[in-house]
């Protein structure tokens, strides 16, 4: 029936459908049938991947067989043969194996082999108590080593020497090699046992024991057997002789003469040797390291850096290069050129990290070497040179290492005293004072400033780390370390910080002899970020619980400051508290507390406008204490409060025909005078003070108060000779301002007081000229230090009082 027949025909449509599905079915039946591949079959294909090394198409056909394994045994199949080919693999690639100079693969790669070969034995395929698993736990060591876990290495090993039924040279000597590359406790010892089975056992060949020969002559030198090494190679058959470890036992010869002290023996021995030598390789490595040690030893530098150079051009990717990198880096070191020297130990330690299994180079070594180096360095209080090398120990060293930690924090807190010394004595040759240093030396002192406090900040995370590691273990050094993390804070401006840490020394060693002194700190860290009420409390504190401690009567005028710093100011407290001490029967006007407390309080008479009380309270202060460094200061608060005294005095009496009230006027301008030559003497004293302060008792920060108050104190006199009318004299006072202080507003106030004089005298022609020179000066002036200056006058406003003063018709 054709298509056509079966459209054209409705009624017929429904049986040729039908015939399509029934010749379909028709087909699926004749179709040939094939039987799943069985479970051995797809192993043994598997097999072949492996041996034919199709390694990428052997890893996903092995996950496919894994997924479809019917059974527990099946299953530790797949993962045995996936472990020995991964061994196989990494083998091929050099990335699996002992050689000082193994390379290292993917860590992936090694935890696969583990986690097949613990999946295979756990289906006990092999069992792992039976010989059939030594060839596991020999894999299992290496893939151990190819993680730097030398432990579980050496445990593999020694399991698997347990079950091989005859004794394996090879296994033993892999173990040998693992205890001298990896150094555990006692590896020495272990070696000897294990040598000793080698050289006795019937089973080893000739090369075997000769191998052991060598290494034993080796543990015995490690073990300071040099006599009786000497006496071993002495003996040695002549098979081991003419072996190819012939040349080793020469290096080992040298080598034993070297710990023994002759080095100059030795040194011959191995110069003849490295000069026969045409293998470059790690026999070649170890003679010219051997003749490098022998020459750094004795001082000869040069030639040890040759030997190391040789080395290191000739074994790079090895294990002696890292070796070879060291000993340049002692002779820089040795040279005195630093830099040098810690480039290359910061690449020996790298490498160390990346590679901590190094069979020529021991990380302690290394780390003795970098602590020697830095302790050398801070003798020589060259604390900036010793930093670099402990900061590369820090990398190598235990994280518990309570020596390196404390270590680390003493040189940032040295290397931060040290240029708080350059910084701020007054021995500083730089510059004679802020306010004059140019502005490279200003740079310098900011870039100063900040490098002391990082390391200020550094030094205090590094003792507050000490703490954390002896708190059990050394009660003095958890106090101390404690204590200082807090000082640290504290020089690093850091208050917050230093807050934290004074709160954990005062709550935790509340009987010791300094808690008093840290209660102290505590409160000033608080007033330091304006918290004055806590500030206030931990003050009280001190005071309630050691009121006759040195701390407590320290903290008066701390205390008082907190009170005038509030808002609003309790300033009736702080003088109630500073009076308490002047009545206070335990102080002596001799004591450091009383003295200070008295300018305290004077200051705090001047600050009230209580003048009077001020003069009375700073001259007997003043007569009491002349060699108080502050002097200048209350000498200056004196002369004011004279000043002031004597201006208020100024106001003039209306016209009046009382007789009384011109006698009255008289009086009051005799008093005037009076009080403003006083003020003059005080004046005067504070100039003389500031100018003669001997250059040990300059400090940079101190000295722009000390400035501060100079510029004042100059200003000041001549403004009451200037009130006394004596404009001559003043003029004359007023012109050294302008002299001493040229380019700044302090200068332009002086020129209008000039001016004022002038008029005054009637002399306008000096009036116009002084005028003038105000003006050329302004346009001379930098925009810094109009910005810099305490009048808050701009430019503009100088300039327009200038122009209103020039046409003003003064003159």
């Amino acid at each position: 029936m054709t298509l056509r027949q079966a459209v054209s025909r409705q009624w017929q449509i429904p049986l040729f459908v039908f015939s399509l599905l029934a010749f379909g079915l028709v087909l699926l039946q004749m179709r040939p049938r094939s039987e799943p591949f069985s479970f051995d079959k797809q192993y043994e294909d598997l097999q072949h991947l492996a041996q034919e090394n199709r390694y990428q198409d052997f890893y996903e056909s092995a996950e496919q067989l894994r997924l479809s394994a019917e059974n527990e045994s099946q299953l530790g199949k797949v993962h045995g043969l996936a472990a020995q080919t991964r061994v196989k693999e990494l083998q091929g690639r050099h990335e699996l194996g002992l050689e000082p100079y193994q390379g290292r693969g993917v860590q992936a790669n090694y935890e696969s082999i583990i986690k097949d070969y613990r999946e295979a034995l756990h289906r006990d395929r092999p069992d792992p108590n039976s010989p059939e698993a030594v060839c596991v736990f020999r894999d299992l060591g290496l893939a151990y080593w190819g993680l730097n876990d030398a432990e579980k290495a050496i445990n593999m090993q020694k399991r698997a020497i347990a079950l091989s039924e005859t004794f394996d040279s090879s296994l033993h000597r892999s173990l040998v090699r693992m205890y001298l590359i990896a150094r555990p406790k006692g590896y020495l010892d272990k070696c000897l046992l294990l040598l000793d089975k080698i050289l006795s056992s019937v089973e080893s060949g000739s090369d075997d024991k000769a191998w052991a020969f060598v290494r034993k002559a080796g543990v015995m030198i490690a073990q300071g057997k040099e006599d009786q090494t000497l006496a071993m190679l002495g003996a040695a058959d002549e098979t081991f002789r003419n072996s190819i470890y012939g040349d080793e036992l020469e290096l080992l010869r040298g080598r034993a003469l070297r710990h023994a002290g002759k080095g100059d023996q030795a040194d011959l021995i191995l110069r003849e040797l490295i000069r026969t030598m045409t293998d470059r390789g790690d026999i070649y490595a170890q003679v010219a390291l051997e003749l490098g040690k022998i020459n750094y030893e004795q001082y000869r530098d040069h030639d040890a850096r040759e030997f190391y150079k040789q080395v290191v051009e000739t074994q790079l990717g090895k294990d002696w290069y890292v070796a070879g990198n060291w000993g340049l880096a002692q002779c820089a070191a040795m040279q005195h050129r630093y830099d040098e020297a810690t480039s290359l130990y910061q690449e020996v330690v790298d490498l160390l990290k990346d590679n901590p299994l190094n069979g020529a180079v021991e990380i302690g070594d290394v780390q003795n070497s970098l602590i020697t180096l830095s302790e050398q360095l801070t003798l020589l209080k060259q604390y900036d040179l010793a930093l670099p090398f402990l900061e590369i120990e820090q990398q190598i060293a235990e994280e518990d290492d309570l020596q390196a930690a404390n270590r680390f924090a003493r040189i940032h807190y040295r290397l931060a005293m040290q240029l708080s010394e350059q910084i701020d004595p007054g021995a500083n040759t730089l510059s004679e004072t802020a306010t004059e240093a140019a502005q490279t030396e200003q740079l310098w002192f900011q870039q100063r400033e900040k490098l002391k406090n990082s390391h200020f900040e550094q030094a205090a995370k590094q003792f507050l780390r000490v703490a954390e590691l002896t708190t059990m273990s050394n009660d003095e050094l958890y106090g101390d370390s404690l204590w200082l993390s807090a000082i640290c804070y504290d020089r690093a401006g850091n208050a917050l910080s230093a807050i934290d840490a004074w709160q954990r020394f005062t709550g935790r060693r509340e009987s010791e002899s300094r808690w008093p002194q840290a209660m102290f700190h505590l409160a000033q860290a608080y007033q330091a970020i304006g918290d004055f009420d806590s500030a206030i409390a931990n003050y009280k504190i001190l005071r309630l619980e050691k009121p006759h401690s040195p701390a407590a009567f320290e903290s008066v005028v701390p205390m008082a400051r907190c009170y005038l710093s509030k808002e609003p100011s309790e300033r009736n407290e702080a003088k109630t508290l500073l009076l308490s001490v002047l009545k206070d029967p335990a102080q002596t006007p001799g004591s450091n507390t009383f003295r200070r407390v008295v300018f305290e309080l004077g200051q705090l008479y001047y600050n009230d406008q209580k003048y009077v009380e001020a003069i009375n309270t700073l001259n007997t202060a003043i007569a009491r204490y002349p060699d108080d460094p502050g002097l200048g200061k209350y000498m200056f608060l004196v002369g004011d409060s004279y000043r002031k005294s004597g201006l208020a005095l100024d106001a003039k009496p209306e016209l009046s025909d009382d007789p009384t009230t011109v006698a009255n006027y008289d009086n009051t301008s005799s008093h005037k005078s009076e009080y403003l030559e006083s003020a003059l003497d005080y004046f005067r004293q504070a100039i003389d003070f500031y100018e003669n302060i001997p250059q040990e008792r300059r400090d940079r920060h101190k000295k722009i108060l000390d400035d501060l108050y100079l510029r004042h104190s100059r200003m000041c006199y001549a403004d009451c000779l200037y009130d006394l009318a004596r404009y001559n004299d003043a003029v004359v006072s007023y012109e050294g301002i302008v002299l001493q202080y040229q380019l700044t507003p302090t200068a332009l106030m002086a020129f209008t007081q000039i001016v004022n004089c002038y008029v005054k005298l009637g002399e306008s022609a000096e009036a116009a000229s002084t005028n003038s020179r105000a003006i050329w000066q302004l346009t001379k002036m930098p925009d810094s230090a109009l910005a810099d200056s305490t009048l808050q006058r701009t430019r503009e406003q100088w300039e327009q009082w200038f122009d209103w003063t020039e046409k003003s018709g003064l003159w």
